[in-house]
């Protein structure tokens, strides 16, 4: 009998908890805007100036299991990357439109008012579209990583705000030729392309 009387106690306590995580359980989709920032970590452009020029453009995809994890895929198209020399009168003589797409783990809690932080971790596939060959390669695996905090108001629950910190962190192939000589040698170096931005998403 006790045990009868604990479970019709606790019942509907179950049956909240167990509705809530349906409700969690949601496909959403997203679109967001952003800064473009390129961290050159290993001087690959040595004393060139670089500017970044333009903002990153996001279009999300992901399907939320819990509170906790979602599992998320990414485009992302950053800002121009433009390099400039003053041998050639400060023009602009070489740029880069790279691009990515990322799947990722989104781990975070959903608090009950609605502020959910977190962070992302994954894969990503780079292509930095060069206007002039000058690496290797143009397309390169990468890290994708970042943390945020999205919002999701409770009175429109269907619709999530998000602001976050991201970035496609991988190694970029330099074939290196020495003056007066025939010797050649590959250089790698450690790049991150990063971006703040703003989104937001439907969760259908």
């Amino acid at each position: 009998m006790n045990f009868i009387k604990t479970l019709v106690i606790l019942s509907p306590l179950f049956i909240a908890t167990f509705s809530q995580a349906n409700e969690m359980r949601k496909f959403y989709a997203g679109i967001g805007v952003g800064s473009t920032t390129l961290n050159d970590y290993d001087d690959l452009f040595n004393t060139l100036s670089v500017d970044e020029d333009g903002n990153t453009f996001k279009f999300i995809a992901g399907y939320q299991f819990n509170r906790i994890v979602a599992l998320e895929a990414q485009y992302t198209k950053y800002g121009d990357i433009n390099v400039t020399t003053p041998l050639f009168g400060g023009g602009n003589t070489y740029s880069w439109s790279p691009e990515s797409l990322s799947i990722a783990a989104n781990v975070g809690y959903t608090f009950n008012n609605g502020l959910r932080p977190f962070g992302i971790a994954g894969l990503s596939s780079i292509d930095i579209n060069e206007s002039k060959k000058a690496l290797n390669d143009e397309k390169y695996i990468g890290f994708h990583y970042g943390f945020g905090v999205e919002y999701t108001p409770q009175r429109l629950n269907s619709l999530s705000l998000r602001v976050g910190y991201e970035a496609d962190l991988f190694f970029a192939d330099e074939e290196v030729t020495y003056l007066y000589s025939d010797i050649t040698i590959s250089e790698d170096h450690f790049l991150n392309l990063s971006t703040l931005y703003i989104s937001a998403a439907y969760r259908f």
